[in-house]
């Protein structure tokens, strides 16, 4: 097993991850049938969104650690900064949404 392959793969997982629990949690927010839908497949709607979320962490990193490209320690270090920024952003772009949320900017 290539553990700098399966590192990168896993960080770019938890990217896509991330992007994933940011767009459907806004989307949900704005979309009642979709976030009735969540809610229903397992009781909570914050429930599906880990259960989805952990789903596509796991097909993502099979996928890309199957994926037949020679990963060096710059591509790790590269996944891990971008891990970082897309943590960074997706923490922010929650925070704000449900900050305008609350104060009803939208």
């Amino acid at each position: 097993m290539n553990k700098t392959k399966l590192i990168t793969s896993s960080a770019y997982a938890a990217i896509t991850s991330i992007v994933f629990v940011v767009v459907i949690t806004i989307w949900a927010e704005f979309n009642a049938p979709l976030k009735n839908w969540l809610a229903n497949f397992s009781g909570h709607h914050w429930t599906s969104k880990s259960i989805f979320s952990v789903v596509l962490y796991a097909l993502v990193t099979f996928a890309a650690y199957l994926l037949p490209f020679k990963y060096s320690d710059d591509c790790l270090k590269k996944s891990l900064n971008f891990l970082f920024a897309f943590t960074v952003l997706g923490v922010a772009a929650l925070a704000l949404f449900f900050t305008g949320h609350h104060f009803k900017i939208f």
